[in-house]
């Protein structure tokens, strides 16, 4: 038969193995969350490329790319480097989105073709 000082012992055992496992379950949570937020984090803005007022795709500015879009008139090309964004080999007659140039995180305007029904802007 157990005494007062054997269940003690043996609860004291229990509660450090809980306590063990609290600790172990934190410092795993709290890596994972490190890890998450410098893999998941963004030195650049958000960037939303819209086709008829829906968002056919998103990227970050800090992401060097060229991402193809499909428009109306034709697909157009939107590179991304060194932090700023403009279109390349556009199907559309006039070219004026391309002429527009690099746009950056300080500008405001953006890049819209027209003919092809697609407008570029940094999210807010």
């Amino acid at each position: 038969m157990l005494d007062t000082c054997d269940i003690m012992h043996v609860m004291k055992k229990k509660e450090m193995l809980i306590l063990g496992a609290i600790v172990a379950v934190a410092v795993l949570l709290i890596m994972c969350r490190m890890f998450i937020a410098k893999n998941g984090s963004h030195d650049g803005v958000k960037i939303a490329v819209y086709h008829r007022d829906e968002v056919v795709k998103e990227f970050w500015s800090d992401k060097d790319a060229i991402y193809t879009i499909e428009g109306d008139y034709g697909t157009l090309d939107v590179e991304v480097k060194d932090g700023e964004w403009r279109v390349t080999n556009e199907e559309c007659p006039n070219h004026v989105c391309a002429q527009m140039g690099w746009v950056g995180p300080d500008e405001a305007l953006p890049i819209t073709c027209l003919p092809n029904n697609i407008v570029i802007i940094q999210e807010p």
